[in-house]
């Protein structure tokens, strides 16, 4: 199976979350743009909207002056009728707005017409204020537009009453009323273009704004399930390994080779170090616990198993044994041989004794066995082991010198305990020593 490994899984996830970074980035610049068209197709709107109402405005507002100068031939009214007629700086800011915003457009063409058509109806106006003046004795010089009007030969020979007539006729009849419609007409059309092409702006950026809402909603599910993703990764490769490593210290085991890449490098790590320390540390816990020149086990591990069973709950024996005039086999033959003597006396005890039992070198020539679930009914049981080494020892081998060993036991169940076993076993070997040597006694015995 191919090992997944933390640091490629993060160079993964950073690499993705910078593209899916930089896709939002571009998303959200696109949006921007498109919202600034759309706000600004808006501001033209409204702009539009109210250039072209002001327009209209200010073409009625006109209408109605001229209409009350000839109904009531006052002055004033034509005063209100000009200072509208020649305020040309807002309406001029207001057409030049429109003219930067739409110029070449539909739209502006039919406010351009509905400027024309304003101005070129001001004509007939000035002519019917023109008339008033005549017919009421007004002095028209005050006006430089209607003074400049010149009234026709035919107007000017009919009475002042026909010509009120005919100024009140020129701003009310069907002709006038049509070039009004006209205007308004336009004025209505440029702002219905321009709202359609507003909605079609609004249209296009909702159609945008969808396509960017969904492409960041797909961006974030994808965002989410890689999250997702991660911590199941990480759980899966990361923390469930890591519990499974410390139980298993927990426990003093190997750790299972399992979960992210370098984990499983981690774990393959410490598992052969672990067993390495094993091994160092069987072999230290050997030599720790054993002879070095025979193998048995040494003082330390005697004097623990003896504790462990003189107890006065468990079954067993004591055997203290050791190699007789084994000072002058050192001096005979020399040490070299006098070790090889311990050796054999070692390897025939194991031999003769179980493997449950603890056979232990205590000193020079000194050994101890600590024989296991047996009572004193078994004596005959030792007696023969005991015979049995010194059967063996009797034969020559390897130029080895004949030599026996002499043995002291003690039993838990004895009768009449002395102070302690090891020195109830330590008397009865005594007691062989002083008999003969090359056998064993039985403390109680004699």
């Amino acid at each position: 199976m191919r090992r997944v490994h933390v640091q490629t899984v993060s160079f993964a996830n950073i690499a993705i979350t910078i593209a899916l970074a930089i896709v939002c980035a571009i998303l959200f610049w696109q949006g921007r743009a498109q919202f600034d068209v759309l706000q600004q197709a808006t501001e033209a709107y409204i702009s539009c909207e109210n250039d072209a109402q002001q327009i209209q405005d200010r073409s009625d507002y006109l209408t109605e002056q001229v209409r009350l100068v000839t109904m009531t031939a006052k002055p004033e009214y034509i005063d209100n009728y000009f200072s509208i007629a020649n305020s040309n700086e807002q309406f001029d800011e207001a057409f030049a707005d429109l003219k930067s915003r739409f110029e070449g457009t539909d739209a502006y063409d039919s406010l351009r017409t509905a400027v024309d058509e304003s101005n070129e109806l001001m004509n007939t106006e000035f002519y019917a204020m023109r008339l008033i003046c005549e017919a009421n004795d007004i002095d028209p010089s005050p006006w430089p537009e209607i003074a400049s009007c010149q009234i026709s030969d035919e107007d000017s020979r009919t009475s002042h009453d026909s010509m009120i007539y005919e100024a009140q006729n020129l701003v009310s009849d069907s002709k006038y009323q049509e070039a009004k419609d006209s205007i308004n007409r336009n004025t209505s059309d440029c702002i219905a273009k321009v709202t359609e092409a507003t909605m079609g702006s609004q249209s296009r950026a909702t159609s945008v704004f969808d396509g960017i809402y969904s492409a960041i909603g797909a961006c974030v599910a994808i965002y989410i399930a890689l999250a997702l993703a991660i911590c199941e990764l990480a759980r899966r490769t990361v923390v469930k390994p890591l519990l499974n490593f410390g139980n298993s210290i927990k426990t003093n085991q190997l750790f299972p080779v399992q979960g992210a890449g370098e984990l499983q490098v981690l774990a393959e790590t410490y598992n052969r170090v672990f067993t390495e320390n094993e091994a160092t540390h069987m072999i230290v816990k050997h030599q720790a616990e054993h002879d070095p020149l025979t193998d048995l086990l040494n003082r330390g591990s005697f004097d623990k198993a003896l504790k462990l069973h003189d107890d006065g709950k468990h079954d067993f024996a004591l055997i203290l044994a050791d190699i007789d005039q084994f000072k002058s086999v050192n001096d005979t033959y020399g040490h070299a041989v006098g070790d090889q003597v311990l050796k054999r006396v070692s390897s025939l005890l194991q031999v003769a004794f179980r493997s449950t039992d603890f056979v232990c070198r205590i000193g020079g020539d000194e050994f101890a066995v600590v024989m296991v679930d047996v009572n004193s009914a078994l004596q005959y049981t030792i007696q023969e082991k005991i015979d049995f080494v010194n059967k063996e020892l009797s034969k020559p081998i390897d130029g080895m010198p004949q030599v026996s060993v002499s043995a002291g036991a003690a039993f838990a169940d004895r009768p009449n305990p002395g102070d302690s076993i090891y020195k109830d076993a330590d008397d009865a070997l005594y007691h062989t020593k002083e008999n003969g040597r090359g056998n064993c006694s039985f403390y109680g015995e004699f």
